[in-house]
């Protein structure tokens, strides 16, 4: 019996300055909203092989994404602003209505 493998985890591709994480969606619209928290679960973790951190065992440091302004551009090109904890978790979004990068980045920065 040949039983096909369907995967929950979103498609997306991502980026960083040190200073923006940008993510945006490859699969159809809303897969990446819907697995947000996955998502930036991966992405903290390739982060933290870059550097050679482990924020669960050395305690002094911070999450991975700390201090990350985070762009997300969902399938229809629209850049949202994510909203984050302390910890690193998904805290909302916040629509940019924006569909060129420069323009979402420059917002970005001032969201809370």
């Amino acid at each position: 019996m040949n039983i096909p493998h369907i995967s929950t985890q979103p498609s997306f591709e991502w980026g960083t300055d040190g200073v923006v994480l940008w993510l945006e969606e490859l699969d159809s619209f809303g897969s990446l909203m819907a697995n947000i928290n996955e998502a930036l679960e991966q992405v903290a973790f390739a982060i933290e092989l870059q550097t050679g951190w482990d924020h669960r065992t050395d305690g002094h440091t911070y999450h991975p994404l700390a201090g990350y302004r985070v762009l997300l551009r969902d399938a229809s090109g629209l850049w949202y602003a994510v909203r984050m904890g302390d910890d690193g978790r998904f805290d909302g979004f916040v629509p940019l209505e924006e569909m060129e990068y420069e323009t979402a980045y420059n917002k970005v920065m001032w969201v809370d």
